[in-house]
């Protein structure tokens, strides 16, 4: 047997491939849009570099906020009446118009933009936990680490590639008549996003069980209803909310990091738009196979153990990325962060669909929704805030220390099974 046939024992390579290949698109919007070449031109020219990081901030957490207020009703809804398939494509379409329509948003559009942003990135976050939701539906618990970890891994390439294809487009920055250029990286990234999504639109299996049919009022007293029963019914899912809570502190940790490092690589470190993008490449290259290697490592010998050693790396890119005086050192933190970026986020996920209810299998990823939401208003509001007041972005950067360590704590306390 050949080694992708037993990479695949077991599971449908077609769905499983097609499934991936949404991370592959939508890492287009994850580093251009969230991480690197929006927020920069955010900061610089919309809201501009006094009030940047605070007003970037802002409105990270409050679109973060607002998905993970909605993701477990949408969970519900769609564990219910079976239309996930639908929901997550109309969504992602939402996402994509309005990843285009950020080429309007030019200075003096503070308002627009943000919101703008806000609802795009709000339908992002609403479709991405119905895509993970099929999880369950593509792999087994014995292959989940490692299709996680290969969703992951195609990511970076997708991302990879994106930033390598549009450089042009933004290489050259944002100065005088080069803005209207810099500009039309936005709508070639939901290009990218739309073209790389179609194989899980059309290959990823909606179920045939017959669909039950409600008024779009009646669906969302249902999705409220169910999830408050969860919520009341917590004490029989310890162990979910115990992981929960560590994912908590985990993902706010990491939404800030990437919402905010291209940015404190150019203004703390000096980096420029050329250099920050062999920083990303690094990442990207590295950040592919890491996160297969360690999902097929979390499926022989435990997603815990893996997932606590990433943690702990993670703390130490924070010190020496918070440290670096050098952008050397700064280039060997982007190698470590290539190993655990999404080594940490594809075993988490493939953990939690291990041990969650497979018949609320979408309202408990709303809830890994809405945890991973909720959790990311808090860092970024912290970084932006703390970099305002003090005028240094290292101390900022320290403030992500702690997150890291409770959330090793927890997940040390959370069982695997």
């Amino acid at each position: 047997m050949s080694i992708i046939n037993k990479f695949f024992k077991g599971v449908n390579k077609k769905e499983v491939v097609s499934w991936a290949f949404f991370d592959f698109a939508n890492s287009s919007y994850a580093l251009l849009i969230l991480s690197f070449v929006f927020p920069i031109f955010f900061r610089e020219v919309i809201a501009g570099p006094g009030y940047g990081d605070f007003y970037w901030g802002l409105i990270v957490s409050l679109s973060i906020l607002l998905g993970g207020l909605t993701a477990p009703i949408i969970g519900a809804i769609a564990d219910y009446d079976l239309r996930r398939k639908s929901k997550f494509i109309l969504f992602t379409l939402i996402a994509v118009i309005g990843t285009a329509s950020l080429y309007l948003t030019k200075s003096n559009m503070l308002l627009i933009a943000s919101i703008i942003f806000i609802v795009t990135n709000l339908f992002f976050e609403l479709a991405q936990t119905l895509y993970d939701s099929f999880l369950n539906q593509i792999s087994t618990k014995e292959t989940a680490g490692r299709i996680s970890g290969f969703g992951w891994g195609l990511g970076y390439i997708g991302g990879l590639i994106a930033m390598l294809v549009l450089r042009p487009f933004y290489a050259q920055g944002f100065e005088g008549s080069l803005e209207s250029t810099y500009r039309l990286t936005f709508p070639l990234v939901a290009l990218f996003f739309l073209i790389f999504s179609l194989p899980s639109f059309i290959f990823i299996r909606e179920s045939n069980i017959l669909k039950k049919k409600e008024s779009l009022l009646n669906l969302i007293k249902i999705g409220f209803s169910n999830v408050i029963k969860s919520i009341k019914n917590i004490k029989k899912h310890k162990n979910i909310a115990l992981f929960l809570l560590a994912f908590y502190f985990m993902n706010d940790a990491l939404v800030t990091f990437f919402s905010f490092v291209p940015i404190y690589a150019n203004t703390t470190l000096k980096m420029s738009i050329s250099e920050i993008t062999i920083l990303l490449v690094i990442v990207q290259l590295i950040g592919f196979p890491s996160a297969l290697f360690f999902g097929l490592l979390s499926d022989r010998k435990g997603a815990k153990k893996i997932l606590l050693f990433t943690l702990t790396i993670w703390s130490l890119i924070v010190i020496l990325g918070a440290l670096a005086q050098s952008k050397l050192l700064f280039y060997f933190v982007a190698i470590l962060v290539g190993i655990v970026i999404g080594s940490s986020q594809a075993i988490a996920r493939s953990w939690f669909s291990k041990i969650i209810p497979t018949e609320k299998r979408s309202e408990f990823f709303g809830f890994n929704g809405f945890a991973s939401k909720i959790s990311a208003t808090l860092g970024p509001v912290i970084f932006g805030t703390v970099s305002y007041l003090t005028g240094n972005q290292r101390i900022a950067m320290f403030t992500l220390l702690p997150f890291f360590i409770i959330s090793f704590i927890l997940f040390l306390k959370t069982k695997e099974k």
